[in-house]
């Protein structure tokens, strides 16, 4: 690595080099390279790379570009004097157990022919080549069953091929497992029962008492509200999370990664996401990008062919079905992530360049029940709109103040929808997303936590456009909630298991902080009317309020302003100056965008009877900034 820590490929080859690893793979590797024709230039500086990497000069060679496969393969097939196939025909492979195997490691393909006889469809690798040429040459018969192929061609036709059982599994793999992680089931018959009762019990006070009903439904409003606001205010006195300079590691010792897209009508955003992902410090041929999109999103596929991206890129369609979310697409890929560690990003993310690094070097450093890391996000227009100025606020709130404090005290914390940074095998044993739950990023976390596993933050952050109309705005924070309040209910199923599995203070704060925040959105404009009505009862000559009339006004009061001023107060704390500076006239607009937050929330409470699944999908458009 260079001093400011990226990586730095360039080594030396000389004949003295050489000289001591004549005997070394990667020696013999070079000579079967030169044998086949390819340049030397082109040979020793994926040499330089393979020996930085420790990898293969064949992997370096493919992911620096300089060879396509097609064109690389087509040479170990002339070489082999086998033909060579560049797409498999899908209808000749039978799909057998273990079948997905082969999309982590394409060795060969094993086709049936329809007059019974097999074809072994391979991919040589240029380190076993000497040994497969005399292997044929010994059997000549080998050769009318034996072709070349190229390790896309095998990946695509396993997907093909085991499309229909995986997206069986990915639908009800969760369910399955543990049908108490699930939201597939939106009420479970005891919560029905206890919400319906909750509901004829206050009706019932409403008829028989009416005044000491909402008298006491308003004190525990006014109560629960203000306990909702704690977080922000624990988070607000809790110290920004420093930048750390963690321990220099061995760039050789770098994993393949994963990074996964969830696309949906996301055609116009390829060029931005393939430049940005291309920025990634992190060697080609050890990253894993899957760009997975939905089977007749036609547009977006034929954007991502066309731009005919280097090899560590792969194209998964997902097959129709419901739910239509993003977490089933992700689960789906999960089946052939080939990383160590895996992230996923939005279509519209322009994450740090290090940010692998960072989370990579976070993850050596820390437990192995450290199983996420989620990096913050930051708005790049804010200044385009009082809403996109608010939203800004609002995640720098959330990502540099709220999540970190969580993770600070291993309390459950709410993934973000982008920029989490997995152990792959956690993820695994988690049985990845809930295809049902349209706010996955809030539910994997708090499954993770409940699992044994706990989640952390780093500091190098991913760009993103916050929504710029009312419209988009508040269809997003719908579905945000929506997902919410599916993650509350899961949780509440089994409220002493939870309490259990989170610890008492633990299962305080997800109260808190999760069911808090709908509870606080819902009722917010409930406390404007509250306020209102007692204001003008007040007003009304010859009538005393009494003192629990008047504190309650004053509660109400103070919970509008105190929740305004942590809203703002937290948010600016963890802005920079410039950021800071952008957003001083648009505070003024905070309780309209507080307004908006409700009636997202109660848009929310009603689709989660009518349309739970419903993925309201937000548009993006390429970043200008």
């Amino acid at each position: 690595m260079d001093n400011s820590g990226r990586l730095d490929t360039r080594i030396a080859i000389s004949d003295d080099t050489l000289a001591p690893t004549y005997g070394h793979p990667l020696a013999a590797e070079r000579r079967m390279l030169r044998r086949l024709a390819f340049p030397d230039a082109l040979i020793d500086a994926a040499l330089a790379a393979a020996l930085a990497n420790r990898t293969t000069i064949e992997r370096e060679l493919l992911a620096a570009g300089g060879v396509t496969p097609e064109q690389y393969y087509a040479v170990l097939a002339d070489y082999l004097c086998l033909p060579f196939m560049p797409e498999l025909p899908a209808a000749s492979v039978i799909d057998r157990p273990h079948l997905d195997k082969l999309l982590l490691d394409p060795r060969g393909l094993r086709l049936e022919e329809n007059d019974g006889m097999t074809t072994f469809a391979i991919v040589p690798r240029a380190n076993d080549l000497a040994s497969l040429h005399r292997r044929l040459a010994l059997h000549p018969e080998l050769r009318r069953r034996v072709v070349v192929t190229l390790p896309s061609a095998v990946r695509s036709t396993v997907w093909e091929v085991g499309s229909r059982r995986r997206l069986t599994n990915t639908i009800h793999r969760l369910f399955s497992w543990q049908p108490r992680f699930s939201a597939r089931i939106v009420f479970w018959g005891k919560q029905g029962f206890l919400i319906g009762s909750a509901a004829v019990a206050l009706l019932a006070g409403l008829a028989i008492a009416t005044g000491p009903t909402l008298l006491v439904v308003h004190m525990l409003m006014s109560l629960f509200y203000l306990l909702a606001i704690l977080i922000r205010l624990a988070a607000l006195r809790s110290r920004p999370l420093p930048v750390t300079a963690l321990p220099d590691m061995n760039s050789q010792r770098l994993p393949v990664y994963t990074v996964m897209i969830a696309l949906y009508r996301e055609a116009n955003m390829i060029g931005q996401l393939t430049d940005n992902l291309r920025k990634l410090n992190w060697p080609a041929s050890k990253l894993d990008i899957k760009l997975v999109c939905e089977a007749d999103d036609g547009d977006t596929i034929a954007a991502i062919i066309a731009a005919r991206l280097p090899p560590h890129f792969e194209l998964v369609t997902v097959p129709p079905a419901h739910p239509r979310t993003k977490p089933k697409a992700l689960t789906y890929a999960l089946s052939g992530a080939r990383g160590q560690f895996l992230t996923i990003y939005d279509a519209e993310d322009r994450p740090h360049p290090d940010q692998l690094m960072e989370a990579w070097r976070t993850f050596e450093a820390g437990p192995p029940e450290l199983a996420c890391l989620q990096a913050p996000l930051t708005i790049t227009n804010g200044t385009q709109s009082w809403i996109t100025a608010l939203f800004a606020c609002e995640y720098a709130g959330l990502f540099r103040g709220i999540l970190p404090f969580l993770a600070r005290h291993r309390f459950p914390m709410p993934l973000g929808g982008t920029s989490n940074h997995f152990r792959t095998d956690a993820l695994m044993k988690s049985r990845g997303w809930d295809p049902y739950n349209v706010a996955e990023d809030a539910d994997l976390g708090l499954r993770l936590h409940r699992l044994g596993y706990h989640c952390g933050v780093i500091v190098a952050p991913t760009g993103e456009d916050a929504p710029t109309t009312i419209r988009s705005w508040t269809a997003q924070r719908s579905r945000w909630i929506k997902g919410w309040l599916q993650t509350v209910l899961v949780a509440l199923r089994e409220p002493g298991r939870l309490r259990d599995e989170l610890g008492v203070v633990g299962f305080a704060v997800f109260l808190l902080n999760g069911l808090g925040m709908i509870v606080s959105a819902l009722l917010h404009p409930l406390l404007f009317l509250a306020l209102a009505i007692t204001i003008a009862t007040v007003m009304m000559p010859d009538y005393n309020p009494g003192l629990v009339h008047q504190l309650l006004c004053g509660v109400d009061l103070a919970n509008i302003l105190i929740s305004y001023w942590a809203f703002l107060k937290l948010g600016m704390s963890r802005m920079t100056a410039t950021e800071v500076g952008q957003l001083r006239t648009d505070a003024f607009y905070v309780p309209f965008y507080w307004l908006m937050l409700s009636y997202s929330a109660w848009k929310a409470f009603l689709e989660l009877y009518r349309t739970p699944f419903l993925w309201r999908k937000t548009a993006h458009r390429p970043s200008s900034t």
